[in-house]
């Protein structure tokens, strides 16, 4: 059973809270403009507040533009004095109905990053990985989870994973992937974001791994880094650059479920035996072999 402070760990860090934070927000702003009694004006105001918290501390990848229209509306909807031209009703039922449309577009773009992808790979493809020590790892006779996932699809591993590795000291690693056809998985970045890496360092170095490794007849994936609160940023390179180079992201609270289950981790980031074999099975799932 999961402790509570894994469970709330995982829905921040695996962009849950974003869903429920929205939803505090419409519900919060809603009870402002339909009801008046002073009693459920203090709730609206806490529920709002609630879901403004959740949703910045989320950190979906969005950028601050699109926050600040968010907290903008957000804070007129609820929060604007009711005296003189604010008064007006019509006003409540638009800023309500800005909110809403808002609110959905940032949902429907969050949504589309939650759904689980699929991977196609052919029978003669030799699966590679380009990771941090989360692709390594496993006490023996475990095996880690590139080798689960070889195992699984009938495709040969090369793991080229290592300890402390982050995007730069990586790409020496991209040349090593010498076959076009073959499918490669990286899990990298992690390092980057706890290890002080700039924005501008990351997205330089992240397009610089893609253009080596993005080649024609070759299928790349990438796993999107669980996000702590205000790392959005982190996310927003990943996906920008995942849509211009055509790699499939592997939506963040795969992993964030994986670190965030009892006994799945020795250390509370590196994954245990049950860790590799819980994170194979959940990639299991995404892959389909082309006929």
């Amino acid at each position: 059973m999961k402790d509570w402070t894994d469970f709330v760990l995982e829905q921040f860090i695996g962009g849950w809270a974003f869903f429920y934070g929205i939803v505090l927000c419409l519900l919060g702003c809603s009870l402002k403009t339909f009801f008046s009694q002073n009693k459920l004006k203090s709730i609206a105001r806490v529920t709002t507040l609630a879901g403004a918290v959740f949703v910045v501390l989320s950190a979906a990848p969005f950028s601050f533009w699109m926050y600040g229209v968010f907290i903008a509306l957000l804070a007129l909807a609820a929060f604007r004095p009711h005296k003189g031209r604010w008064q007006d009703k019509k006003t409540d039922y638009f800023l309500l109905i800005l909110l809403l449309a808002q609110s959905l577009l940032m949902v429907r773009t969050e949504t589309l990053h939650f759904l689980s992808p699929r991977i196609t790979f052919s029978a003669n493809d030799t699966l590679y990985i380009i990771g941090d020590s989360l692709s390594m790892g496993a006490d023996p006779p475990g095996k880690n989870w590139p080798e689960l996932l070889g195992d699984h699809a009938n495709l040969k591993v090369r793991n080229l994973s290592f300890g402390g590795a982050k995007v730069a000291s990586s790409l020496d690693q991209s040349p090593l992937i010498n076959q076009y056809n073959a499918l490669v998985i990286l899990e990298i970045g992690g390092n980057d974001l706890l290890g002080g890496t700039s924005i501008h360092q990351f997205r330089e170095d992240l397009d610089k791994m893609l253009t080596l490794v993005c080649v024609p007849h070759r299928r790349v994936a990438m796993i999107e880094l669980p996000l702590p609160p205000f790392y959005n940023r982190f996310g927003m390179v990943q996906r920008d650059l995942a849509k211009s180079h055509g790699v499939t992201l592997i939506p963040k609270r795969y992993l964030a479920k994986t670190i965030c289950t009892p006994g799945a981790t020795v250390d509370g980031i590196h994954l245990s035996n049950a860790g590799h074999v819980l994170f194979a099975r959940t990639l299991s799932v995404m892959l389909t072999q082309k006929n």
